[in-house]
Formats: C-alpha cells, structure tokens, sequence
C-alpha cells in the first residue's frame, strides 16, 4: 500500500508540474502586466506546444503497457534491446517533429498564426522558433518519462518534474524580458532542462532491487490515466 501511494503522489506531482510548465505563463504574465492581449498572444503562441501533445496522446497511453512488457521480458539488458530501441525511435520522431515544426515555423509562422488566430496580433518569427525546438524536446521528455516509469522510478521522474516546474515559474517571476520572449525562452530551457534530467535517469542502469512497473498493475493503469491528461 505504501508503494502504491508513494507512485500515485509521484504521478499527481508529475500533473501539477505539466500543468504548471503548460499554462502558468499566461496566467503569470496576465497577472504581472494586467494585458489581457498579452495573455491572448502568449496562449496563441504556446498552442504550438499543446496541439502536438494532444495528438501525441494516442502513443503515450499504449507506450508505457509496450514499454513495461519489454521490460519485464528483457530484464536488466534493456537498453540494448528492444525496449531501448523502442524508446530510440520514439524519442528521435518526437526531435524529428520538433525540428520540422521549426523549419516550418521560420518559414511561415508569422503567417500561419494570423491565419489561424486572426490578424490581432504580431508574431515573432524567432521566438515562434524557439517554441518549436521546445516541443520536440518535450515530446522527448514525454517519452523518457514513460520510460522511467516503466524502469519504477517514479520518484526521481517526479523530483525531475518539479525540479523543471520550478525552474519554468521562477524564471519568469525574476526574468526581465520582454513578456513574451521570456515565455518562449523559459519553455525552452525548460524542455531541455526536463528532457536531459529524465535521460540521465532512464540510462542509469537498472538495479534488480529495483520496483519496477508490473504489467496490468494498478500503477501502470493509473500512469496510462496520467498520460491520457497530458496537455488537457
């Protein structure tokens, strides 16, 4: 009972800390500058971020139970198996997407968002960039953290969660950029923060001692439920 509250603290830890890397910009900047246009650009801006995750929703559900399995059957060599090309090629579309995302962007994004969110606003065609190259790295993070999972340990994904979390919302309480600006360069450090964190804990070799992820457990339903919220 205790491992099964510990890895549901761990997974709420791991929601709040999504929600607060997703949304607090705008209700931070909302809240310093009092714009309510500026909180409309911002949620426009950062929807480059949000859309890729809701359609990236489909393989995060079904990767954790694939992952798990893989896991279970391939044991502590893993990572040269095929759970670990499972999560190579995972993350390598997911850096992939980001990098045509920004292609994309530095070609039309200004464009593309008056199109999509009228004509009201300006968009920066180098910070729309830097929110691309922030998306692939999260979608990264978003595997990785599945991966970690998976491997049982939740608590380090957590601290890795919160840790990025923390850095996201302080960032932008002492930063003196441009409102904006500061937004699209804190999401980015913070993917890479996220992102580099959760690698170092996935490639950590895995201990036997370790608790791992049990296929059709009631752990690995409640991450798949997590997984389902992500971007929500």
């Amino acid at each position: 009972m205790a491992h099964g509250l510990g890895f549901a603290a761990a997974v709420l830890v791991i929601m709040f800390s999504e929600q607060a890397i997703l949304n607090s910009g705008v209700l931070i900047v909302k809240a310093d500058t009092g714009s309510n246009a500026l909180a409309a650009l911002i949620f426009a801006v950062l929807m480059i971020a949000r859309a890729p995750l809701q359609l990236f929703q489909a393989v995060s559900t079904t990767l954790l139970p694939h992952l798990t399995r893989l896991l279970v059957q391939e044991g502590d060599t893993a990572h040269g198996g095929d759970f670990g090309r499972s999560v190579r090629v995972t993350v390598i579309a997911c850096l992939g997407f980001g990098a045509a995302t920004t292609l994309g962007l530095l070609l039309v994004g200004p464009a593309a968002m008056r199109l999509l969110f009228g004509p009201d606003f300006d968009y920066d065609r180098f910070g729309l960039a830097l929110v691309g190259i922030g998306t692939g790295l999260y979608l990264a993070a978003t595997t990785l953290n599945q991966a970690v999972l998976a491997q049982g340990r939740s608590r380090i994904a957590a601290m890795s969660w919160g840790v990025s979390a923390t850095f996201f919302v302080a960032f932008l309480f002492i930063s003196t950029l441009e409102a904006v600006r500061e937004v699209e360069v804190a999401f980015l450090a913070t993917a890479l923060i996220l992102s580099s964190l959760l690698y170092i804990t996935y490639r950590r070799p895995v201990d036997v001692r370790e608790v791992r992820l049990r296929p059709g457990s009631s752990e690995e339903l409640e991450a798949r439920l997590a997984a389902a919220d992500e971007g929500t």
